[in-house]
């Protein structure tokens, strides 16, 4: 299974409330049950193949015992739509806050193989809890 991720919204809340640029609740457990997975960057922070930024920003919000976690997601390349990315003839899970019409149409022509998972951190701040526990 192969596990593609965003960051902003989905890992890390960007609400502009109390809770902006602070890691989602279960975000370790989170990546713990990631590490049976090839897991991927989907992210803005990393579209040309260079995972650093990515990095950066994650492990700014995590403790150094998870650092080794952050260091196995590989990096993507893509341009204008995040599918351009996946690899859609795998099986997959992608988690994000915002997926465009277009990426849903690219999802819709491919088949049951794969699964999204909507993050709202804003309604759902524990989400990546629910996750963990549900999904994995």
């Amino acid at each position: 299974m192969k596990i593609y991720l965003d960051i902003d919204g989905t890992l890390i809340h960007e609400d502009l409330s109390e809770n902006f640029g602070k890691p989602a609740a279960g975000l370790e457990a989170f990546l713990v049950a990631l590490r049976p997975h090839d897991t991927f960057w989907l992210t803005t922070h990393c579209t040309d193949g260079d995972a650093s930024q990515a990095q950066r920003i994650m492990k700014a919000v995590l403790p150094e015992a998870f650092h080794g976690d952050i260091d196995r997601i590989q990096p993507t390349v893509w341009k204008r739509m995040k599918t351009e990315a996946i690899d859609l003839n795998s099986d997959f899970i992608w988690f994000d806050n915002d997926i465009f019409i277009e990426e849903w149409q690219a999802l819709v022509k491919r088949g049951p193989n794969q699964t999204v998972v909507e993050v709202d951190l804003r309604t759902n701040p524990r989400q990546l809890e629910e996750i963990v526990r549900d999904v994995f």
